[in-house]
């Protein structure tokens, strides 16, 4: 476990076992989890659904992001960091009642900030070329794309066109 991140909005902390169900909430939903690689809800196995060891460090920090005000969940987020700590991947997702209010721009600052104090000099993100919003946000604070590709969504057989956007860290 880590220390909370803050952003002026949002405290963004460790996911826990009472977590889980929000998390899965925005994975696993139609709408929310579209552009995700996550399954759909009726596709997701019981493993999945039993995400039990999430307070488990395993090579990926999880969070989920949490309103200052009013204490509701905002979002989750992850990083992923190599070996020697110099390259972070980030994952995000904000529910939709929280949409298009700044709060991925949050997440994604104070991810950007917590990969740099632990060593990161490389910040990626993969985007489904479709999701125009996370687009925007990652061009917004700066990644530029760095490579193109495809990803399936598990258990369909969508396939989404993808970009890899990356930030350089001094």
């Amino acid at each position: 476990m880590i220390n909370e991140l803050e952003s002026n909005r949002l405290i963004i902390k460790s996911t826990r076992k009472e977590d889980v169900e929000f998390c899965l909430d925005i994975w696993l939903d139609d709408e929310m989890g579209k552009y995700l690689s996550d399954p759909p809800r009726d596709k997701a196995s019981d493993m999945y659904l039993l995400w039990k060891d999430v307070e488990k460090y395993d090579g990926c920090y999880y969070f989920v992001a949490v309103s200052k005000e009013t204490q509701n969940y905002i979002g989750t987020c992850s990083a992923v960091p190599s070996e020697d700590q110099k390259h972070w991947d980030l994952g995000y997702s904000v529910h939709k009642k929280y949409w298009r209010q700044g709060y991925a721009t949050e997440m994604i600052k104070a991810l950007i900030d917590f990969c740099y104090k632990n060593g990161g000099r490389k910040i990626t993100a993969a985007v489904a070329q479709q999701n125009y919003g996370s687009n925007a946000v990652l061009r917004k604070l700066g990644f530029y794309i760095e490579k193109e590709g495809t990803f399936k969504k598990s258990g369909t057989d969508i396939i989404y066109d993808e970009y890899t956007y990356r930030l350089d860290l001094e």
